[in-house]
């Protein structure tokens, strides 16, 4: 499996009258934990994109258990379980800190795509980078 955590704090514009992040940011937060894990691992969507591999969300899942506010310090946790085949799974949790609560989970389902839009299998390249975190 592999984990990265990102941390971030919820801006104002997130928020509603009641400083109440609203639930759709979550999405966006679940991306940003997406993209810096992809990052970590030495394989950043510009490079997929590059080859030609797009990585739609073809599923989007979330639980809110406790709202963020304005100016928390969050963790995004990112995982992925399990090596990819035609399609990725990547699952998230959202913390308030420094008390690590947990305030949602989430998850997303990607297809590997040609730049034509095609589905493919993931390129050799990015499975051999991500063999090493599975074994």
């Amino acid at each position: 499996m592999i984990t990265n955590t990102s941390e971030l704090r919820v801006r104002y514009i997130e928020t509603d009258q009641m400083q109440v992040a609203h639930h759709a940011c979550y999405f966006a937060w679940f991306e940003y934990g997406r993209t810096e894990l992809m990052r970590q691992i030495g394989y950043p969507y510009r490079k997929m994109e590059e080859e030609g591999v797009m990585l739609p969300v073809i599923e989007i899942g979330g639980r809110y258990y406790k709202p963020a506010r304005y100016d928390d310090r969050l963790h995004i946790i990112t995982e992925m379980p399990s090596l990819p085949r035609a399609t990725i799974r990547l699952n998230y949790r959202v913390v308030r800190l420094p008390a690590e609560e947990l305030l949602a989970e989430g998850f997303t389902v990607h297809v590997f795509l040609s730049q034509f839009g095609k589905p493919i299998r993931p390129t050799k390249r990015f499975m051999q980078v991500l063999k090493p975190y599975f074994n």
